[in-house]
């Protein structure tokens, strides 16, 4: 399974001043099924009582220690079946890490003691099986059959059928005779490489028919060293999409439940896209692994291995999603500038603007998930059986992570990722199959984003031999790479924001490798296509404003072609919203694809002639109830049939046993007539009883400004420009749009306009809004998130962000990015209630005191699960200057004060905005001092391989312009330093350390302004590849430094510091004030001067709010930075 490839904490909640903080990290691939019930995984667990009584400071930690410690036993000790394993308690949270079984972990999930499940990311390597497991190493003798529509079994075993599906839906490799890629080209020469986890390299499928191995490399950066078989699914899962040989016959009948029999002999074989290429494989994930690991493998794919292309099926929502602090994105751009194509997943976290790094990135092929089905109608997976045993593919997945990032782009492409097979080995923890008791396996249901990336990245071998072969040997640059194969992709008709430039192609982007200027000539029958200079665009300016572009059409050819251009949006054309009763213990039942009883109930919508696109939505209130003493949140599933009852989409949540409580399915061209929605969760109470909201809502494309010139002729390898004119939302905020362009020899490809209306403030104010509808539940990803820009003038006091929501039981929280890219503030709509407590509202504010001038990013994340109460929700909101109402009478501002006479001013604070703030007075001198941060969890001194709760955290406070970490070990490793929300990420030079230095230094600073509040992680990872012994035992000490405005030791207030816990060991937070909206409070600071006579004291109040408070704790930030709200000058003499 895809993992995360940052090894972040989730923040469960925040007392006045004290941080609670739990290991976790991110699951990004999708299989159709979940594992067995008795198949490991590794989780956190965050427990609902935080223990508030007892603060995480140094006075109290033995306490509450010992407090946590029995509170997670009791939570254990309830598990039935097997006893855990690898159990790590967390004492500054109350949260544990174990790896427990599938079912003990849905027991945890419906425990009322615990607040959430998280995965981890203990993930280890495999062992060797240069052997074939009993009964799933067959050679093919015989060719795959013909293939007729919606076959799911061969009509003669001995020519089984060709799998994966994919293969057919990219035009890589057909059975009906069909042109197809594999006519011309299967990536011989040429080297890819893949980030993943663990496999074995010599599985039967990974040998060629003459002997010679798939594999020319397969290294371990994650520590665990390459002979364990935990996990695997990833890994096998971008082998055998790009390379595996279709050599292995599986039978499906062996894998299918048994409640769903297949007849026996209901052969398949795997086939990759680019069969002739090598392998190079690279785990980067393991019960230790850090990002380091991910860094590491990137630069030994490029410079040790040289390899051609590099897929990453991993990634991460994150705050800013593009840095060039974020060194994954800077290494992935060294590999592109050294000659390396890069693939990514942009996640599975639905079409709501999800889009996860390192996708994000303009230089990599950004790659979403398309559907295929026949597998569904072979293990009868989503609710299949209710069809008439057929149906279609290339639609969006319901998982596939789209929209638009912050930064205004969206995905490039999209490839299938939805319902497909892949190699497994049954050594490997991960590889098991459909049964009521699921038994290993030698295949996989493999999909999400994590398929489509490397199924790219086998199409760009394929372009890459192609282009070689008629261009006298020389390769093609990353770059002409991603515009051959985006400029050939197959326009499914359907919104830019989601699909990107279409369907990938396999067959057009080998032709057009083939023809491209410099072609010494090219086979028979390849038709001609066009490229595009850019396959995006993004336009930024004042709302309703008409903003223009040019892009360069060329003609890769090898013959005249006309060109039209035109663009599309769309049009409402009907809509019908229905509630509907479900009650899981009284409708009829089925017995799912693995053998569990579901309820289900059927209703109907109607399509009108004419539709082009219809979007269906679903809510519903899959609130937590108790069932049988337990606690459980009900999921709904969608499944969708066409009028003659074809099989088209399902809704796919992500959450496993938590509730998303919304779901949307998108159908691309559906057919007139009566639809049919099977509505299904699990049968008897633990299913969800309650109304269903159902929403089915048909549009028409309709054309959106200017294309000039309308249709164009090129000769072979002539280009000319197309001016685009687009108008910009007439609100701050984005639209997407598609620029279409067709060519005579009958390809349609689009390119995608994002158009950004930036949130007009020169009148002193601006406003913007949006519309909530939620996500798919996928874990440690948002539901959905919207991205904004706005201008700030010199010379700001203060600059306010209020957002005004509807329903207070959405968690949303607020981004707020400066001109560095640093984090200026995060903050939620939930707030600090008293002392110990934290409640929600409807409104959240973002402040900023003397706001650097210049371009500002605001990202609102909606976090997983909306309430459900609503299909959507609006919310509106604003950007202003200079609200903040403070006043100090008697501060000093020069003149003596006596020394050791306190002075005690009464300072007034307003609080503007629309919810509550937690204030407090950090005291800081005007001169700046280097000091040493205090680890908030953790120690200076760790043990190697380190463990992730070993590693330090840092709160860091404002007026802070360089912050250093640096570690001292026994062995080589690179220490990495990462800001709260993932978004600045550096690490330790990783050349020194393959050099064999023990010290690694990781440095974030700001010559202008300050480095980001609020939290720091910091971690070590040894230096691989590691052999099978794993990473060596090692010890490493941690140093860290800030300078930083000192804080003033004379200066005291009735709030205390929520900062002071950033370098006093004692130090407690405080006990910070709470301002309701509107109110007015005071503050009294008492000033005791001390030092020689006739000295100058300088300084400032900073006044700020709680750092650390939880956001939503299912995704990132999931924490608070605190904020500036105002400063204070006071300067005086000492008499």
């Amino acid at each position: 399974m895809r993992r995360s490839s940052r090894p972040l904490r989730a923040f469960a909640l925040a007392a006045a001043g004290g941080l609670v903080l739990a290991g976790t990290t991110q699951l990004t691939t999708t299989a159709v099924a979940t594992a067995a019930d008795s198949a490991q995984e590794s989780v956190i667990v965050v427990l609902a009582d935080q223990i508030a009584d007892a603060p995480p400071t140094k006075a109290a930690s033995g306490t509450r220690r010992d407090r946590t410690t029995a509170a997670q036993d009791a939570v254990l000790n309830k598990l039935t079946g097997a006893n855990p394993s690898k159990i790590e308690h967390f004492s500054l949270g109350n949260a544990f890490s174990a790896t427990v079984t599938a079912a003990q972990a849905t027991q945890l999930a419906q425990d009322p003691a615990v607040a959430s499940v998280l995965p981890d990311s203990k993930v280890t390597l495999p062992e060797s099986a240069t052997k074939p497991a009993e009964g799933a190493a067959p050679k093919v003798n015989a060719p795959a059959a013909a293939q007729a529509p919606n076959a799911i079994c061969p009509t003669d075993p001995a020519k089984p059928l060709l799998e994966p599906e994919a293969l057919t839906s990219i035009h890589a490799a057909s059975t009906d005779g069909s042109k197809s890629a594999a006519d011309l080209a299967d990536g011989s020469g040429v080297k890819v490489a893949f980030l993943a986890d663990n496999m074995d390299p010599n599985y039967p499928d990974f040998i060629r028919p003459d002997g010679s191995k798939v594999f020319a490399d397969y290294q371990d950066f994650s520590g665990d060293g390459p002979n364990t078989t935990d996990s695997g699914a990833e890994a096998f899962g971008d082998a055998s999409s790009i390379a595996a040989q279709g050599v292995v016959v599986h039978d499906l009948s062996k894998f299918v439940n048994e409640n769903h029999p297949l007849p026996p002999g209901c052969n398949i074989v795997v086939k990759g896209v680019a069969p002739g290429a090598s392998l190079v494989g690279l785990n980067v994930f393991g019960s230790t692994a850090t990002n380091s690991a991910i860094l590491q493998a990137i630069d030994y794919a490029v410079t040790v291995d040289h390899v051609d292309v590099l897929n990453e099926s991993l990634g991460l929502n994150q705050y800013p999603d593009a840095s060039s602090r974020e060194l994954f994105q800077v290494f992935n751009d060294q590999a592109v500038a050294a000659g390396v194509t890069v693939t990514a997943s942009s996640g599975d976290a639905g079409i709501t603007s999800t889009i996860g790094s390192p996708a994000t990135d303009p230089l990599v092929i950004s790659t979403g998930a398309t559907t295929d089905n026949r597998l569904y109608a072979q293990t009868t997976y989503a609710a299949f059986p209710f069809s008439n045993g057929k149906w279609v593919n290339d639609n969006i997945s319901a998982l596939s992570s789209s929209g638009i990032t912050q930064n205004g782009r969206t995905i490039d492409l999209v490839a299938p990722g939805e319902g497909n097979w892949a190699d497994c080995a049954p050594a490997y923890a991960e590889c098991r199959n459909f049964q009521t008791v699921p038994q290993p396996t030698d295949l996989e249901s493999f999909g999400g984003t994590s398929e489509s990336a490397p199924l790219t990245a086998g199409v760009a071998a394929l372009v890459i031999q192609a282009y070689r072969g008629t261009h006298k040997g020389a390769s093609p640059t990353p770059a002409q790479i991603k515009q051959l194969i985006t400029g050939t992709t197959r326009d499914l008709g359907l919104p830019a924001d989601e699909q990107g430039s279409g369907l990938l192609d396999a067959r057009a982007a080998v032709e057009a490798a083939l023809t491209a200027p410099g072609s010494s000539g090219a086979p028979a029958g390849v038709s001609s296509n066009i490229a595009l200079s850019t396959d995006q665009l993004t336009l930024e300016g004042a709302p309703g404003s008409t903003q223009t572009a040019s892009v360069q059409v060329t003609n890769v050819g090898n013959k005249p072609l006309t060109v039209s251009a035109g663009t599309r949006t769309f049009a409402p054309l009907s809509s019908q919203t229905q509630t509907t009763a479900f009650d899981s213990t009284t409708l009829p039942t089925f017995p799912y694809y693995n053998g569990t009883n579901w309820a289900y109930k059927k209703v109907t919508f109607s399509v009108p002639a004419g539709a082009q696109r219809l979007l269906t939505r679903m809510a519903w209130q899959g609130s937590p109830k108790t069932v049988n003493g337990t606690s459980v949140t009900p999921v709904v599933r969608l499944t969708l049939l066409g009028p003659d009852g074809t099989f088209v989409a399902n809704s796919r949540p992500q959450g496993g046993a938590a509730t998303a409580n919304y779901a949307n399915v998108d159908v691309r061209q559906p057919a007139a007539g009566t639809w049919t929605a099977v509505l299904y969760s699990a049968a008897g109470p633990s299913g969800y009883t309650g109304n269903i909201q159902l929403a089915a809502d048909t549009q028409r494309a309709v054309p959106y400004g200017q294309v000039t010139p309308p249709v164009l002729t090129l000769a072979p390898g002539q280009s000319k420009p197309v001016k685009i004119a687009l108008q910009t939302p007439a609100s701050g905020g984005d639209a997407d749009y598609s620029v279409t362009f067709g060519s005579s020899d009958g390809h349609q490809t689009t390119l995608s306009a994002i158009l950004r209306a930036l949130i007009p403030t020169k009148n002193g104010s601006g406003q913007f809004g949006g519309t909530i509808t939620g996500g798919n539940a996928r874990a440690v990803s948002p539901a959905q998130t919207f991205s904004y820009e706005f201008d700030v003038p010199k010379g700001k006091k203060d600059l306010d962000v209020a957002v005004n929501l509807q329903d207070p039981g959405t968690i949303m929280d607020g981004v707020l990015v400066d001109p560095n890219g640093e984090l200026a503030d995060v903050n939620s709509n939930v707030y600090l209630a008293t002392q110990t407590s934290v409640s929600q509202g409807k409104g959240l504010q973002l402040l900023d005191a003397n706001p650097l001038p210049g371009r500002w990013h605001l990202v609102l994340v909606v976090q997983n699960p909306v309430t459900g109460k609503q299909l959507e929700q609006p919310f509106t909101g604003t950007v202003g200057f200079d609200q903040v109402a403070v006043s100090a009478k008697g501060l000093p501002s020069g003149g003596k004060l006596p020394a050791g006479k306190p002075v005690t001013v009464p300072v007034t604070v307003h609080n503007p905005g629309v919810e509550p703030i937690a204030i407090g007075v950090d005291p800081r001198t005007n001169g700046n001092q280097t000091l040493q941060p205090v680890p908030l969890q953790g120690s200076t001194e760790v043990t190697l391989p380190e463990v992730s709760s070993d590693a330090p955290v840092y709160v860091v406070p404002p007026d802070t312009g360089k912050l250093t970490v640096a570690t001292s070990s026994t062995v080589p490793a690179q220490v990495e330093l990462q800001g709260s929300a993932a978004g600045i990420d550096v690490f330790g030079d990783l050349k020194k350390a393959q050099s064999g230095s023990t010290v690694s230094v990781a440095t974030i600073g700001e010559k202008k302004g300050y480095v980001s509040k609020g939290i720091w992680f910091a971690d070590v990872q040894e230096l691989g590849p590691f052999g099978p012994a794993g990473a060596p035992a090692g010890h490493a000490s941690y140093t860290a430094s800030m300078v930083t405005a000192g804080f003033d030791q004379s200066v005291t207030s009735s709030t205390g510091d929520p900062f002071d816990q950033a370098v006093d060991p004692a130090g407690t937070g405080g006990t910070p004030l709470i301002v309701a909206p509107g109110q007015t409070v005071t503050v009294n600071v008492t000033i005791t001067p001390g030092g020689p006579r006739n000295s100058t004291v300088s300084g400032h109040l900073n006044l700020v709010t709680v750092p650390t408070l939880p956001t939503g704790v299912t995704g990132l930030p999931q924490v608070g930075t605190g904020e500036v709200i105002a400063t204070l000058p006071y300067s005086y003499k000492i008499g």
